[in-house]
């Protein structure tokens, strides 16, 4: 594709003439065009909040689910699986949704990792089954 010409336009000729007017210290009239730039949220603020939460998350040692809401989980899902009678102790509890969250994080950096081999940001249905296939479960 042909490169298009980049021509000065009337529009901002006469933007400059008002500058070069406004410019001058003893023009002070009420209706007189100001052409001061309005300053606009940088668009690199939106994800620093989301950056440095999952910098904060990196370096913590808290759990990212809940501990309340993953043992309802659990044991909804061991009594599901024929286990009615069966007790667990805390410490199972913890340990148990320990190793689910590393699973959890894992999975997701591997997903990232495919995302940005296929130079994407966003991950797609495609990078979770190319894991799925990798890691050799059925997809």
């Amino acid at each position: 594709m042909a490169r298009a010409k980049q021509i000065v336009s009337k529009l901002s000729l006469q933007r400059a003439q008002w500058s070069k007017q406004l410019g001058k210290k003893g023009r002070t009239n009420a209706y007189s065009y100001t052409l001061e730039k309005v300053k606009k949220p940088a668009h690199d603020r939106l994800h620093t909040e989301v950056f440095w939460q999952s910098r904060g998350s990196l370096n913590s040692t808290e759990m990212l689910l809940p501990k309340r809401s993953f043992q309802r989980l659990s044991k909804v899902v061991i009594q599901s699986s024929g286990g009615s009678r069966l007790r667990v102790q805390l410490p199972t509890y913890l340990a148990l949704q320990e190793a689910t969250e590393a699973y959890l994080v894992q999975l997701c950096e591997d997903w990232k990792l495919c995302a940005l081999h296929a130079k994407r940001v966003t991950v797609a249905s495609s990078d979770v089954h190319l894991v799925r296939c990798l890691r050799g479960a059925r997809a």
